[in-house]
């Protein structure tokens, strides 16, 4: 008796689910064939950017494969004090990730404006565990180039071809 209440319950919240709409967002479609990033040498942005378009098949090693060329400009990465506790300590930072991201076709012509991207995280810190401080800063630094990254394939997959 309580099984099958159970499996009813289940199966009434699968269909209301598939009933809603509910669809996980999988990956972007990008509308071109291989994509070329143009950044400076040790941009991690650009190495994380460069790995989604491997993953996706669409990474262009040089500029003249590629259909479409992104360039990654003025990126800059800061860290400023957040909050002091009473001692005048600092207890929070808050680190900024920013780029100018444009896109131009083959033949030179403009796709995507420039345009900013900016990422922001807040983060505690604690002076008594510096090691983990210094751990924990360099993940969400990972986890903003993540973030811009898919921002970035976002607006290239609502680019059209002209």
């Amino acid at each position: 008796m309580r099984s099958t209440l159970i499996k009813t319950l289940v199966v009434a919240c699968l269909a209301l689910l598939a009933g809603c709409g509910f669809q996980l967002r999988g990956q972007n479609v990008l509308p071109f064939k291989a994509v070329y990033v143009n950044a400076a040498p040790h941009s991690t942005l650009a190495a994380t950017l460069e790995k989604q378009l491997e993953i996706r098949d669409k990474l262009a090693t040089t500029r003249k494969q590629a259909d479409l060329i992104v360039t990654l400009a003025d990126e800059t990465r800061s860290k400023s004090i957040l909050t002091l506790s009473t001692a005048g300590k600092v207890q929070e930072y808050r680190l900024t990730h920013s780029v100018t991201v444009s896109a131009n076709d083959a033949t030179g012509n403009e796709l995507l404006a420039p345009t900013d991207t900016i990422e922001t995280r807040d983060f505690t810190y604690n002076p008594g565990q510096i090691l983990a401080s210094e751990a924990f800063e360099a993940t969400l630094n990972n986890d903003m180039d993540r973030a811009a990254a898919n921002q970035i394939l976002r607006r290239l997959s609502f680019i059209h071809k002209q």
